[in-house]
């Protein structure tokens, strides 16, 4: 009589997977810098560009839509969460609150623009954004100096309820608040990548034209551009995170070219 040997059972590898987050890059009312948001992942890609998702924002629970292909980031890598979480792909009821958001932000605006040409505060009144629950509100304008809007603020808070918040910007962020293309064919660095405007010397525009054209040293803002204070030898900078999903197209996914902070140098 023969006996079959009993297979050996395998070893397992007693490590686990590391733990995978989606991380992508969104903005509200499509204004501004991205702001990068994580999620827990679900495979299959459940966020897509151009999606409208619900997150976390310092003004509470935000409408926003994704602008950059979302990517996967793996514990291993040791490296902090963005602050902010996405909560949810927008559902309908979601889209039926945006509706509601964006009108309620439409009339606040008119009103705010009327109050201040009325008193003439001499400020210019940009945008206004809120969060889902209509319950907060971030006014951007801007003005040559500082601005006494105590009254202006008795005049909201007689119409409007809720939280609203003045918030003057300088030119440079008026640019990147509202974007556009610049010269080189690329998006506003201000408006896609840049979260903290530095300094722009004109030594260092010299330094890029002798001359000091304005076609070629002045931006969209009025002011020097952002890109001259970028060293020309360091086209990237950041901390480098290692992505499952390449979004740039490489064809070796390990290598390491996507910054978790986007702080891209495009010039």
């Amino acid at each position: 009589m023969s006996f079959e040997k009993s297979s050996e059972p395998e070893i397992q590898n007693p490590e686990k997977d590391p733990k995978k987050y989606w991380v992508m890059t969104s903005k509200i009312k499509n204004l501004g810098p991205g702001i990068t948001l994580w999620a827990e992942f679900e495979p299959g890609n459940p966020y897509k560009l151009n999606d409208i998702v619900i997150g976390e924002f310092s003004m509470g629970i935000t409408p926003m839509t994704i602008v950059e292909s979302p990517r996967i980031l793996s514990e291993d890598l040791s490296l902090q969460l963005p602050a902010y979480k996405v909560l949810r792909k927008a559902t309908f009821e979601d889209h039926s609150r945006i509706v509601t958001l964006r009108a309620r932000e439409t009339n606040l605006l008119l009103f705010v623009r009327e109050r201040s040409n009325a008193r003439n505060l001499g400020m210019k009144v940009v945008d206004v954004t809120g969060n889902l629950s209509a319950t907060e509100f971030i006014i951007y304008y801007t003005a040559e100096g500082r601005v006494d809007f105590r009254e202006l603020v008795k005049d909201i808070h007689g119409r409007f309820r809720g939280r609203h918040e003045l918030r003057q910007i300088s030119p440079r962020e008026h640019a990147g608040l509202l974007g556009g293309v610049g010269p080189c064919g690329q998006g506003l660095c201000c408006s896609s990548f840049i979260s903290e405007f530095k300094s722009v010397t004109t030594r260092q525009a010299k330094e890029i034209d002798p001359d000091l054209s304005p076609m070629k040293t002045t931006g969209m803002c009025g002011r020097l551009k952002c890109c001259l204070s970028f060293d020309p030898n360091d086209k990237l900078s950041g901390d480098w995170v290692t992505v499952d999903n390449d979004p740039m197209g490489r064809k070796n996914p390990k290598e390491k070219v996507f910054p978790l902070s986007a702080t891209r140098r495009s010039a």
